[in-house]
C-alpha cells in the first residue's frame, strides 16, 4: 500500500504523463511561467517518482495542477485529512444533457463503493476512500447543476 506522499506523487506523475508532452512538457510550461528552470529535468522527474525518496516541492505539487488543471492529488492530500474539496464556482456540466450527465455518474459511484468495500476487507487505505468519495460528488454535483438548470421554468 502506498502512503500518502507516495499517492499523490503517483496522482501528480499521471497527470504530466496525461499532459500533451509528458512530464518534459509539464517542466517546460512551468518553468516558462514561473522561471523554475533551476532545476534539471531528472530532479523534476525523481521528485515526482512516487518510489523516490520524497522530495517534493510545493512548488512541483502546484505547479504540476496549474499547467495540467488535474486536481486529484490537491483532493487526495484533502482526504488524507478527513476533508474534501468543494469548488468555488458551481459545478460545471461536461454532458450535453441531463441524461448523458446522469451517465456519468455511475462509473464515479461504482467506484467509491469498490473502494469502500476494498476499505472495509484491509485492501485500501481511508485517503482513497476518501479520494473516491470527492470524485462522486463531484459528478453527481455536475448532474444537479445541469438538472436544476433545465428544469427552470
Amino acid at each position: 500500500m502506498q502512503t500518502p506522499l507516495q499517492r499523490i506523487c503517483a496522482l501528480l506523475q499521471q497527470a504530466c504523463f496525461s499532459y500533451p508532452g509528458g512530464m518534459r512538457a509539464v517542466r517546460q510550461a512551468m518553468a516558462d511561467k514561473k522561471g523554475v528552470s533551476e532545476r534539471s529535468e531528472s530532479t523534476f522527474y525523481a521528485n515526482m517518482n512516487p518510489n523516490g525518496a520524497g522530495k517534493l516541492k510545493m512548488e512541483e505539487f502546484m505547479g504540476v495542477m496549474e499547467v495540467t488543471g488535474d486536481l486529484r492529488a490537491l483532493r487526495c492530500l484533502a482526504a488524507f485529512f478527513g476533508q474534501s474539496l468543494v469548488p468555488l464556482e458551481a459545478a460545471e456540466p461536461d454532458a450535453p444533457t441531463v441524461e448523458a450527465e446522469m451517465l456519468q455518474d455511475y462509473p464515479a459511484v461504482v467506484e467509491f463503493h469498490a473502494a469502500a468495500k476494498r476499505y472495509q476487507e484491509g485492501k485500501e487505505t481511508s485517503v482513497e476512500v476518501l479520494t473516491r468519495l470527492e470524485a462522486a460528488v463531484l459528478d453527481l454535483r455536475q448532474t444537479a447543476s445541469m438538472a436544476l438548470e433545465h428544469g427552470k421554468k
